[in-house]
Formats: structure tokens, sequence, C-alpha cells
């Protein structure tokens, strides 16, 4: 059985056949890590987010614009206030309880080392991941979906940053990002076995994989499975064009980012019947997709894919489509009926007129984690949000959101959970 480790500075990926040295070299390095302050870790990261976006090497990676945002200090603070309940602190260190505690401390431990395995649905995802852990002062051992995805140019750019009490060096090596083939199934088990905690992203399949491996008693399973995003359009929104129009431009650009390949990219998009008929509406979804760009590239199955369900729609008599004249670039699919509509994705899109907004609500479980709402009235929107999450969905956000990285994540404080709360009594 053989790997890859991905070092920074290294040009070519060191091939293993265990992981015993990797591991070892994680868990030497987490001293440095849990010596940090919160503080010198906010400004090496924040340092990290710029050189992202200036270096040649990582500037043009799909999703860096997000991830560079993500990473400025006030995102990560705010993330870090938000999961910790205010006590930031306890990362650093024992502090008061509070007021009629009678003495007892408490401080925010990390686990350990976090084993991780990444789906290839977002090329930056290991970093959305891995971060969290690090503030949390875990070590990572991070398995990719795609060796190739350019995560290690990440990291290479990780290593170069700069911070006041911590370099960028100390906490690269606090990463350690390999790749393997699916069928090597021992090195699964000896990232499960040597994990304190593990974090598993993917289709129902991985997840089961890696929740069958062996571990330890004390390991903590934290998944992100399978999901599916939606939107709404409701028909008081409809009466401002000027507002619709720059719902349905959001809208577009949630599909376009990531090619709809992330869980919170939206597949189907119901319209309240209202002012606009359906056809009115798929045309201004037509219009902005047109403002896009071509996409770089179309892979051969994709295409297959999406020219099939063209004809499939166009056939049908109580479907319409409208599609990108250039090629499979974007298409729009309409139809009545109330349904979640199989993604296709790679700016595929179907709209689904409905009489009600309330008449999605059923639709709605635990498998949709973000909905994209664009209603003309903000009590409408929240009693929606209300029913939409007691369901199950996760996220209710406007357009243009839908795919921004934030906490709580499929209904998840991760930092929170990659933290053990002890306790002292002096």
């Amino acid at each position: 059985m053989t790997g890859q480790y991905f070092q920074p500075g290294v040009a070519e990926p060191q091939i293993f056949e265990d992981l015993s040295g990797v591991i070892g070299g994680l868990r030497a390095a987490q001293p440095s890590l849990v010596a940090a302050s919160n503080d010198d870790l906010l400004e090496l990261l924040a340092d990290f987010g710029g050189r992202l976006l200036r270096d040649p090497a990582t500037m043009r990676l799909d999703g860096v614009v997000f991830l560079a945002a993500w990473l400025k200090r006030a995102n990560l603070e705010g993330m870090l206030e938000l999961n910790l309940g205010g006590r930031e602190a306890a990362l650093e260190g024992f502090i008061p309880l509070g007021e009629g505690a009678r003495g007892t401390r408490i401080a925010a431990r990390p686990h350990g080392l976090v084993s991780m395995w990444m789906a290839g649905n977002v090329p930056t995802l290991a970093a959305f991941s891995f971060i969290p852990a690090l503030l949390a002062r875990n070590v990572c051992l991070v398995k990719l979906a795609d060796p190739e995805a350019g995560m290690d140019r990440i990291l290479d750019v990780l290593a170069r940053s700069e911070g006041p009490g911590v370099s960028g060096r100390e906490l690269a090596d606090c990463v350690g990002v390999v790749w393997y083939s699916s069928e090597e199934r021992d090195l699964s088990v000896e990232m499960s076995r040597a994990a304190d905690a593990k974090v598993v992203w993917g289709g129902r399949g991985a997840i089961e994989g890696v929740r069958a491996l062996p571990q330890a008693d004390h390991c903590v399973n934290i998944d992100f499975g399978p999901k599916y995003s939606i939107g709404m359009i409701d028909a008081g929104i409809q009466q401002d064009s000027e507002q619709l129009d720059a719902a349905v431009a959001a809208f577009v650009r949630d599909i376009a980012i990531f090619d709809q390949r992330a869980c919170s990219s939206p597949q189907t998009i119901f319209v309240e019947r209202g002012e606009l008929s359906l056809a009115d509406v798929g045309d201004r979804f037509a219009a902005a997709f047109s403002k896009l760009p071509p996409k770089p590239d179309l892979d051969a199955y994709t295409t297959v894919q999406i020219v099939n369900t063209r004809a499939q729609w166009a056939l049908d008599e109580v479907r319409d489509v409208i599609a990108s004249a250039d090629g499979a670039n974007w298409t729009v699919c309409m139809d009545q009926e109330v349904s979640l509509k199989e993604a296709i994705q790679s700016r595929t899109v179907f709209l689904s007129a409905v009489d009600s907004s309330e008449h999605v609500i059923p639709l709605i479980s635990p498998r949709v984690q973000t909905v994209g709402i664009a209603f003309g009235d903000p009590d409408k929107a929240a009693a929606f949000a209300a029913a939409a999450t007691l369901k199950g969905a996760v996220r209710c956000v406007r357009p243009g959101l839908m795919n921004v990285q934030e906490s709580p994540w499929d209904g998840k404080l991760l930092i929170n959970q990659l933290v053990r709360w002890v306790t002292l009594k002096p």
C-alpha cells in the first residue's frame, strides 16, 4: 500500500507505505500550536488569506476568493465567539466559569489529532475544515479526494505566511495532507485508529465507510453528509422588477460558483405564482446566465447529461426549457411540478411554479441544507424560514449568500465540537 504526502516547499509529494511518520510529526508539532495565543493565530491566518489572493499559484484557484474573505480576522473572531459562547480565552487556559460557580474554572482543550476525509466537490474544502481544527489547537491529518485540487499550493502559501508570535511554517507543520487510493483500506484504518476526532465530508458511501473503520473508544465523529439546496421566490418580490432582477442575478452567482457541485448550491428554485409567469422569470434567469463568461471546460459526462435533460424537457408538453446557444453553458428548465429535481449541476437550474410558498415546506427534510429566500415581505420570509428549519433545513439566506461558508454549518458549531471542555476546582 502506498500514498502521497504533500509537504510545503517540496515540489514532488513524498511516497509513503504507512502513516506512522506523518502522524508522529503532527503530534510533535502540537505543543507549539497549543502555546500560541488566539491573537497570534488570527493575525497569521489573516496574513495567509491576503497572500492567497496575491500568490500566482493560488489566486485563480476555484473558491480561493471566498476562502480569503473567510480568513479575515473579523470573521474568525466572530466564529470563535459564536462557537465558544464568548469564552475564547478558554482556548489559552483556565478561566472563571462565572458567578455562582463557587470557584470553578473551565478551559477548552483540543481533542488531539483530527483525521479528516475530504469530498472532491470543492477544491478549498480542506482549508475550511482544518482551520477551525487548528483554532481549537488540534493537529490535522487530511486525506484529499483529489491530489490535483491545489491544496499543496495552498499549504505552501500557509507555510510562508507571517504572524507576530507563531510562524506559518509552524502552523503548516500541524497539517498533514495526504492522498491515497480508496482501495488502500489499511491506510484509512491507520488514520482512523490514530484519530482523537474524525471529520468526514462526502456522500453516503463515504460516510458509512469511515464510520465502519476501527477507532479509539474516545474518538469523536463529525459528519458532513450529502445535502441538497433549493431557492424560493415569492409573489411579493415580483412586484418590484429591480429587486427581482437583483435576486435572480444573485441566484445565478450561487449557481455558477463551484459549478453547482457544492452542497449549498441551488438546484431547484420554486417560484410562487404572482404578477409574472414562470416563463417571465425563466427569461430573467436566462438573461443573467448570458452575462456570465463561458465555462472554461465541459467534461463529456456532464455535457451528455445536460443535453439529454434539455431534450427530455423540450419534448414534454407540460415543461419548457431555455438553453444557451453556445453549447452546454447554462440551462433553465421550467415546470409546474412541486418536487425536488435530480441535480444535473454545471449551471443547470430547475424552476418550478407553486401556488404558495407553504406548498414547498412538505418537501423539506434534513436532506435540504440551504434555502435561498427571495421574499418581498421580511415577516413572510421569517415565517417561511421558521417552518423550513423545523422540517430540517439548516440555513435560510438571501440569494448570493448560499455558498458563503459560515458557522454554524450543517447545523454544527465545528470549533465547539473540536474541543473538550474541562474543569478545575482548586
